[in-house]
């Protein structure tokens, strides 16, 4: 099969360059702070998100080492926010004073080099089309192409 755009050959209607994206999901925003408490007009800092334990009745095979892992990323997602200033790396976009994890992309992918998971090399700010974009067609930017070079260099696998 043939693609309707370009003409290159297919699995379906369309290349994979030509195929239609699905588009972002609505909903709240997701959210790295919890509620901020006020006590007599001064702001007090909260300690390391840490919720309750009980969240589910029934907890799943793995569900500890997991929610450990969802709270190191998280921390670690707070700790990049304090020191970077909150614009996108690529098109110096205000991203706002409140972090949401679509603004934290990994650079070389979790999965393949969970080596580079906590890294802060591997984090880049981008505004949540950036994001997306960036998904998609993972060679988009020029800043991300330069970072992987090095971070590849600097994991690379023997």
């Amino acid at each position: 099969m043939k693609c309707k755009t370009c003409g290159k050959n297919s699995d379906s209607d369309y290349c994979f360059q030509h195929k239609p994206k699905k588009g972002l999901q609505w909903g709240p925003k997701p959210s790295l702070t919890s509620k901020k408490e006020f006590t007599g007009g001064k702001f007090i800092p909260k300690k390391p998100f840490k919720p309750k334990r009980k969240l589910l009745a029934y907890k799943p095979k793995g569900y500890e080492a997991m929610y450990e892992e969802i709270l190191k990323m998280r921390n670690f997602f707070m700790e990049i926010w304090k020191k970077r200033t909150h614009h996108s790396e690529v098109s110096g976009a205000y991203l706002g004073s409140e972090p949401m994890s679509t603004y934290f992309h990994h650079i070389l992918a979790k999965e393949k080099y969970p080596e580079a998971c906590l890294d802060e090399e591997n984090i880049i700010l981008l505004t949540l089309e950036e994001h997306s974009n960036v998904e998609n067609d993972m060679y988009r930017y020029e800043e991300v192409n330069k970072r992987r070079n090095h971070l590849l260099t600097k994991y690379e696998r023997t």
